[in-house]
């Protein structure tokens, strides 16, 4: 076995690393205005992740602000930064940001001068072809699917998804004079809030690779089955509530009524749910859903179980869901769902980051339990370049551990998994998201 395994495990790991990826899932900004924006560590790598650690470590949230700030000086965020760092280097975040560092910047380790130094070679970097020099020749990434809703992107790079939201988690009138800004149109009837969204979905139809759904940040991802009249009494109550504009004395803030109850709410926000698929359906497009681990701090995990979703997945079986997040922690419902529904998708996104560890089992999991065409390996998921190198390095070699396991104990050949990497990694997201592309892109 041993001289096998040695064999197999550079053959493996040669296949893996030369992988042109397929990245499910980005928030990146275009790069002019990367690189318009004030660049060094501390506020280029803490806009998400590793922030909600030093929250859970229990940094104070205006400490946290004082650190992302720029215009600070650095040797007094890094004070305020340095104690706290010492507490999440364990995680997975961490460790992403310490791979980055040492990676792309030559920063070995985190201290106040390396840090001044690491800010300096970022500053030299922040020019026009950035995005090449770590998307395209360090990552090795081909395209990468943005979630930014915009579709004027860098078709070089991205190819973007669409959020519907705001369509849905409809709780005042405030939301929707927001979708009036948005459509260019008046919205006085529930037939009119549906007319909207058609029209901006054939607006959009074309320049789309995808529908992103976030809704589990807010509320739960169970969208029952409502009637055009449940939805249309809510919708009434909504536009007819009284929308009071005063400037106070405290910063010239505009007060609104509190809106509606959730449980008041959910017959209309459910029918535009159900709507949206609908809409996803007649123009094939697949859904990516956030479950699982939310963003953040002191968020209700309970909404993101994906179990929720079993109805949407029964009812629309010509729509593709793609899972995010391995649905940590239910990443054994998201096995069952995968394994029962063929229109449901895992995908391990941000998880590599999460705990390495469990994507690894999530993987390990999925490859004994779900057909291998379902199962998209790798999304970044990060705001700042620099994360999606280090991120995709840490999934690479999780793909290649796992698959190497399953050599080992006689699961796959080396063959098969070689081919399987193939897939993991770019053929089963350019088959979800570049149906009509084939092989390639183009």
């Amino acid at each position: 076995m041993g001289e096998k395994g040695e064999g197999s495990l550079g053959i493996l790991r040669k296949a893996v690393e030369t992988i042109k990826i397929v990245d499910t899932h980005e928030h990146l900004p275009q790069e002019e205005e990367r690189i318009k924006e004030p660049v060094d560590v501390l506020s280029t790598f803490l806009p998400h992740y590793a922030s909600s650690d030093l929250v859970s470590a229990g940094m104070a949230e205006e400490d946290l602000g004082e650190i992302r700030n720029p215009r600070l000086p650095l040797k007094t965020r890094w004070e305020k930064f340095a104690p706290y760092w010492e507490k999440i280097r364990n995680t997975g975040y961490a460790r992403a940001l310490e791979i980055a560092l040492r990676d792309l910047y030559g920063i070995h380790d985190l201290s106040l001068e390396a840090c001044e130094e690491a800010s300096r070679r970022m500053r030299e970097a922040n020019k026009k072809g950035l995005y090449r020099w770590i998307l395209k020749e360090r990552s090795g990434i081909e395209i990468s699917i943005l979630d930014s809703e915009r579709i004027d992107v860098d078709r070089e790079f991205f190819a973007p998804v669409m959020r519907f939201d705001g369509f849905v988690a409809l709780k005042e009138k405030g939301n929707l004079e927001a979708l009036e800004r948005r459509c260019g149109s008046p919205i006085h009837s529930l037939d009119e809030l549906e007319k909207a969204l058609e029209l901006e979905f054939a607006r959009l139809k074309d320049s789309i690779v995808g529908v992103k759904i976030a809704l589990a940040y807010r509320r739960s991802l169970f969208f029952e089955k409502s009637t055009h009249e449940e939805a249309e009494r809510v919708f009434n109550r909504l536009y007819a509530q009284k929308v009071f504009k005063r400037i106070d004395a405290y910063g010239g803030r505009v007060t609104r009524p509190e809106g509606l109850s959730f449980e008041e709410t959910k017959p209309l926000q459910d029918y535009m749910m159900h709507k949206v698929v609908r809409l996803a359906a007649k123009y094939g497009l697949p859904i990516q859903v956030h479950t699982g681990l939310q963003e953040g701090n002191e968020n209700l995990i309970t909404n993101s179980n994906p179990v929720h979703l079993t109805n949407l997945f029964m009812e629309y079986r010509e729509v593709k869901f793609d899972l995010f997040h391995g649905s940590y922690p239910y990443i054994g419902e998201l096995s069952v769902l995968a394994k029962n529904f063929p229109n449901v998708y895992v995908d391990l996104c941000w998880l590599h980051i999460i705990s390495p560890t469990v994507a690894r089992r999530a993987l390990s999991e999925w490859l004994e339990t779900v057909p291998g065409n379902k199962i998209l390996a790798f999304g970044g998921d990060y705001r700042f370049v620099e994360g999606v190198y280090a991120h995709a390095k840490i999934a690479r070699e999780n793909v290649r551990r796992v698959l190497q396991e399953k050599i080992e104990d006689g699961a796959l050949t080396e063959a098969e998994a070689t081919r399987l990497a193939e897939r993991l990694l770019r053929e089963n997201a350019l088959s979800l998201f570049f149906p009509r592309a084939g092989t390639g892109l183009g």
